[in-house]
C-alpha cells in the first residue's frame, strides 16, 4: 500500500467513527454537531479523494512517459541501423566497382581507356565514403594504371628499349595486382558489419 492510499483509509475511517460517536448522542446536540464537523469532513475527505486520483493519474502519466521512451528508442535504434545498412550497402557497391576495374586489369594485363573510365566511375565517389588514407592509395593505383598502359604502349614500339619497357610491365603490372592484399585492409574499417546478425 501507497502512503497515499493509507491516508485515504485514515480519512475515511476518521469519518465513519465520528458518526457512529455521533449518533449515541442526543439529536440536537448529535445534530449540530454532525453540522459543524460535516463540513470540514467533506472537504478532508474529499482532497483526500482528489489526492489519491492525482497521484494515480500521475503514476499513469509517467507510466506512459516511460513507455513513449522507450519506443523513441527503439525507434532511433531502427533508423540508426538503417543508416548503418544504407551506408554499408553503398560503401560495398564502391569497393566492387573498384574490384571489377582492377580485375579487368590483371586479366588482360593492360590499363586501356574504357578500362580507366571504368575505373574513374567507380572511385568517383570515394571521397564522399571513405577516409584519405583509401583516397591515396587509389591515387597511387591509378599512377600505377597509367604507367602500366604508358609501359605498354612503349613496348609495341618499333625503337623502343624491349627490356626497359617489358620490366616496367611487370613492375607495375604487380603494383597494380597488389591491390587484392592492400585493399582489404584499407577498406575492411569502412565496410565491416559492427553489430552481430545471430
Amino acid at each position: 500500500m501507497r502512503g497515499s492510499e493509507i491516508a485515504l483509509g485514515v480519512g475515511i475511517a476518521t469519518a465513519f467513527w465520528c458518526i457512529v460517536a455521533l449518533s449515541g448522542l442526543p439529536a440536537s446536540t448529535a445534530h449540530s454537531l454532525l453540522k459543524d464537523f460535516a463540513t470540514p469532513a467533506a472537504t478532508l475527505v474529499g482532497a483526500l479523494a482528489a489526492g489519491w486520483v492525482a497521484l494515480k493519474l500521475g503514476q499513469g502519466q509517467i507510466s506512459v512517459a516511460r513507455s513513449q521512451a522507450e519506443i523513441a528508442d527503439r525507434t532511433w535504434q531502427t533508423a540508426n541501423e538503417k543508416i548503418v545498412l544504407e551506408l554499408f550497402e553503398r560503401r560495398a557497391a564502391i569497393y566492387e566497382a573498384i574490384r571489377e576495374a582492377v580485375g579487368e586489369v590483371v586479366r588482360s594485363g593492360a590499363a586501356p581507356d574504357n578500362t580507366f573510365s571504368q575505373y574513374y566511375r567507380a572511385i568517383d565517389r570515394v571521397p564522399y565514403f571513405f577516409g584519405p588514407e583509401v583516397q591515396r592509395y587509389l591515387e597511387k593505383l591509378r599512377l600505377h594504371m597509367i604507367d602500366l598502359d604508358l609501359a605498354n604502349k612503349m613496348l609495341n614500339q618499333e625503337n623502343s628499349d624491349r627490356g626497359k619497357w617489358a620490366q616496367k610491365i611487370h613492375d607495375e603490372f604487380l603494383e597494380v595486382a597488389d591491390f587484392y592484399k592492400a585493399a582489404p585492409v584499407l577498406f575492411e574499417p569502412y565496410i565491416k558489419a559492427h553489430q552481430k546478425v545471430a
